[in-house]
């Protein structure tokens, strides 16, 4: 899950202090992390390694933090200071991290760490941009790279297992035209939910390499990993407990906004005088209390089946994720093709995977002639018609075959419930979803496939 919010003045004192402290950083399964700079931007201003406080406090002002010259035109008393995309790992995938043995711990925070890469990178390659406006005319264009800071974070307000990385991205880029300025903050937004679509199955792909671990839909529809407890999973969720407990003592639906707003309204203070192993004893006790066995939790590596690479059931998967999303939407774009294939697969995918399964579509209608409709007031982009992509994929039945072969890894955990037919191509030529067992309602507007950052 992703998370993206808009962090305005200073903002520093939330991620660089009152952390909570545990064992050496390197084995994964310590506390709360000072920071390090992270994205291909970074690099451009010398930033590398740990974060410098200072340095990160200037560079949110819109300064170098080197050299303190200005990178952007700050405007107003509030101006916008970054972006904070928060990578949240499924309840189970955090109960793994923090109460398995070691060694899985370990795996586990690398399986997170590579995803927030993997996300990022997606991001950077089609999210992450600049606007120029010269003689009355806007134009898009790329940026080197973010410039950003990740803070892993182990716990949540209430103290119950909850890993999550902070990539604050600040609100500077330089264009490919070599300049400095503020970034193109509709794109970051555009493609939220794609970039949270890549983390979260790049995270079950590396976690199934490392561990093989399967995956199964949880109550709340969301992929999480077999054989965890689900008591553990509500035992350790505390805000959401607090949130709905919010609603009921007021008599209020439980909206997508109004949880939101019980989110800020009901949140405690953060508490910092404790460290991970402290909390980790206690809630090994609570475990304890109810006759449950955290080593119990070693039963989730090898649960997963393993298919030979490219068996066909991860093309199931797919074609039945695109079938799905066909039959729900009138039009469709690339970054809607993109999510329905990172959400369909249970082991996940690698990053990148999906892109080229996007690209190969957009690239396959542009050889039949099929011109995407123009973009909506969100930016420039191109969708279409949810019949054209299925026609598509009827005239060319090989071409998602051709496109997920260039995964290079094998597939592993894969659900039986979710690779089923997939595409059924009657005589009608209407293509129809397998049956709905997991839709996405896909906001509209869209980008092309070859340049998602537009």
């Amino acid at each position: 899950m992703l998370k993206l919010q808009v962090v305005r003045g200073p903002g520093v004192g939330y991620y660089v202090r009152d952390l909570i402290p545990g064992r050496a950083e390197e084995t994964l399964v310590a506390g709360e992390s000072p920071g390090r700079w992270t994205g291909r931007g970074s690099g451009a201003l010398g930033l590398d390694g740990p974060v410098d406080p200072d340095g990160f406090r200037r560079l949110l002002g819109g300064r170098d933090p080197a050299d303190r010259r200005d990178l952007r035109v700050v405007r107003g008393d509030r101006p916008v200071s970054g972006f904070d995309l928060t990578f949240c790992a499924p309840k189970s995938v955090s109960v793994l991290h923090l109460l398995a043995p070691k060694e899985l711990g370990t795996a586990v925070g690398s399986a997170h760490q590579a995803a927030v890469a993997d996300a990022l990178g997606y991001l950077e390659r089609h999210g992450h941009g600049v606007r120029r406006v010269r003689s009355g005319a806007v134009h898009h264009l790329a940026s080197t790279g973010a410039v950003a800071a990740g803070f892993v974070h182990r716990t949540s307000r209430a103290l119950d297992p909850h890993l999550h990385t902070h990539v604050v991205t600040a609100n500077v880029a330089q264009g490919v035209d070599g300049d400095w300025s503020s970034l193109d903050s509709r794109r970051l937004f555009l493609h939220r939910r794609v970039t949270g679509a890549v983390y979260d199955a790049s995270l079950r792909h590396h976690l199934t390499e490392a561990a093989g671990v399967a995956w199964g839909l949880g109550p709340s529809g969301h992929w999480e990993v077999e054989g965890v407890d689900p008591v553990l999973c509500r035992m350790f969720s505390q805000r959401t407990a607090s949130i709905d407990e919010f609603h009921r003592g007021r008599g209020s639906a439980a909206s997508a906004g109004r949880r939101r707003a019980a989110y800020f309204a009901d949140r405690p203070a953060k508490v910092s005088g404790t460290t991970v192993d402290d909390l980790r004893s206690a809630w090994r006790r609570r475990v304890a209390d109810l006759g449950i066995d955290t080593g119990g939790l070693v039963a989730t590596v090898g649960r997963s089946r393993v298919n030979p690479p490219h068996s066909g059931a991860d093309l199931a998967s797919a074609t039945s994720g695109i079938g799905d999303l066909l039959t729900t939407r009138s039009r469709v774009s690339a970054r809607d093709i993109v999510v329905s294939v990172a959400d369909a697969l249970p082991a996940g995918l690698p990053g990148g995977a999906a892109d080229r399964v996007a690209t190969a579509l957009a690239d396959g209608l542009a050889r039949s002639g099929t011109r995407g409709a123009p973009g909506t007031a969100r930016g420039p982009a191109d969708t279409w018609a949810a019949s054209e992509v299925a026609a598509l994929l009827h005239a060319a039945p090989d071409l998602l075959d051709r496109a997920m072969a260039h995964r290079g890894t094998s597939s592993r955990g894969v659900d039986a419930r979710r690779s089923g037919p997939g595409l059924d191509r009657p005589d009608d030529g209407r293509w129809r979803g397998s049956a709905p067992d997991r839709t996405r309602t896909l906001g509209h507007g869209g980008a092309t496939a070859t340049d998602l950052s537009r």
